[in-house]
């Protein structure tokens, strides 16, 4: 890699990918470190890692209930998290089936503080995940994500309920419990995002994407590579598609992809404190909960993509072209089980470029 991380995150964004294999082991000589494991060694210290475990699982539920009632084999309580569903092992090919959560868990494992956010299932989580990962009692911190009438009501206000287990720390990473998530993107990024605060530039957000065709969450980009929209599928109505703008091919090549973010989004822990603060402080009420412009009114929910829109404006997001559309591929319903393992694999195969 002979490119500033300024810039593969700025005019030319688009050669990020074709940097992938150099990236961790640059980043780790810019930072000073001997090694990649050194460089995780220290920045593990500043860095909360947040696994998010506590969506309300509707459609996942009726699938259950519709592949049960089509006559399939399904041995699962659909009270439980689905992350706890159990799946074909990437991270020792051969092995046992594992849940689902534990690609999520295992992919920032040695980064930062563990912290996950749920709803129940404690006892369950900490032993067919936490413990079988190698993470020994005590090295992790649940916490119980409050509901309203019954239901959570984002990620956002996810990350504000657990503020306890990040607001000390320089960096905060967020993924999700029901992600392909990749090893590679997770260190990649919190490489990418302490050299570039190293450098002065001090974003606020470091969101790692991926282009691919129809993106469900398409991100424009300026011509400095900059992101000035999100197409969030949160964000209903109002700015519910990302605005687009004409860039330069080293920024936004036309090859009729977008880019998209995945399950990961890295922050710097005082930017995202004063962001949910900012939020909250204009669009939430005791009586009536969230009432955020742009999102699903029926929903009444606060999603960090409204964190992510506020930081955007500011001029304090970055984007990081390293992941591969195949992490784009959350389990949400029964039938994405197959999609998932075939491009777990994929994802998982990344760790060759590690570096370590």
């Amino acid at each position: 890699m002979r490119i500033s991380i300024q810039d593969l995150t700025g005019p030319r964004l688009y050669e990020g990918y074709g940097a992938r294999a150099a990236l961790i082991g640059e980043l780790a000589s810019e930072l000073g470190a001997s090694s990649p494991h050194g460089l995780y060694e220290g920045l593990s210290k500043r860095c909360a890692c947040i696994t998010l475990l506590a969506g309300s699982g509707s459609r996942w539920v009726q699938s259950l209930r519709e592949a049960k009632a089509a006559g399939l084999s399904v041995d699962f309580d659909e009270s439980a998290p689905r992350g706890l569903f159990p799946v074909r092992n990437a991270i020792t090919p051969g092995g046992s089936d594992l849940p689902i959560a534990s690609y999520a868990i295992k992919a920032v494992q040695g980064l930062g503080s563990c912290g996950l956010v749920v709803r129940g299932w404690q006892a369950e989580i900490a032993e067919r995940v936490l413990l079988p990962l190698g993470y020994t009692s005590g090295a992790w911190r649940f916490v119980e994500q409050e509901t309203r009438e019954g239901k959570p009501r984002g990620h956002g206000d996810a990350a504000y309920q657990c503020m306890d287990l990040w607001r000390d720390k320089e960096y905060v990473l967020f993924n999700f419990g029901g992600d392909a998530s990749s090893p590679y993107t997770a260190r990649a990024a919190l490489a990418a995002l302490a050299a570039l605060d190293a450098r002065g530039s001090k974003p606020g957000l470091l969101m790692p994407v991926a282009r691919l065709s129809a993106a469900a969450y398409p991100v424009a980009v300026d011509e400095s590579g900059l992101p000035r929209g999100f197409g969030h599928a949160k964000l209903k109505g109002e700015g519910s598609a990302a605005p687009q703008t004409r860039g330069n091919a080293a920024v936004d090549p036309p090859d009729g992809k977008a880019y998209s973010n995945v399950g990961l989004r890295l922050y710097k822990a005082s930017e995202l404190a004063a962001a949910i603060e900012c939020i909250r402080t204009q669009y939430w009420s005791a009586k009536a909960g969230y009432a955020i412009p742009g999102n699903d009114p029926q929903g009444g929910e606060f999603a960090l993509d409204n964190a992510d829109e506020l930081l955007a404006a500011q001029g304090k997001a970055r984007l990081l072209y390293i992941a591969r559309p195949e992490e784009l591929s959350p389990v949400k319903a029964f039938s994405d089980l197959g999609r998932f393992e075939r491009d777990i694999e994929l994802v998982w195969g990344d760790r060759a470029l590690l570096a370590e």
